[in-house]
């Protein structure tokens, strides 16, 4: 009887700590949710740049390329690169660190 009972719990025990999450594990969900986001801001920052572009190209045509409207264009198209190289920065510093490049704390 004291054998059947021991083996029955070992048995639930060892389901028991399969089941359970160790740190590490759960450390790298993190990791993996927060590198999925940074891929989505890369996806949407570039697609934002590449509408930003082309809207900055619309006004260019419509208002001309002279006096003040190409400031402004030039800024809208200047600030639009700037966007996407922030983003992108910040999915190549989280690549650095998760690969271990950079230490992390």
């Amino acid at each position: 009887m004291a054998r059947k009972l021991t083996a029955l719990l070992l048995a639930v025990m060892a389901s028991v700590a399969s089941v359970a999450a160790s740190p590490d594990d759960e450390l790298q969900a993190m990791a993996d949710a927060f590198d999925a986001v940074l891929t989505g801001m890369a996806y949407a920052g570039a697609g934002l740049c590449l509408f930003a572009l082309v809207w900055a190209g619309f006004v260019l045509m419509a208002e001309g390329a002279e006096g003040e409207n190409r400031g402004r264009t030039r800024n809208a198209v200047f600030m639009a690169v700037v966007g996407l190289v922030v983003v992108l920065m910040a999915k190549a510093i989280a690549l650095l660190v998760s690969g271990g490049v950079i230490p992390s704390l």
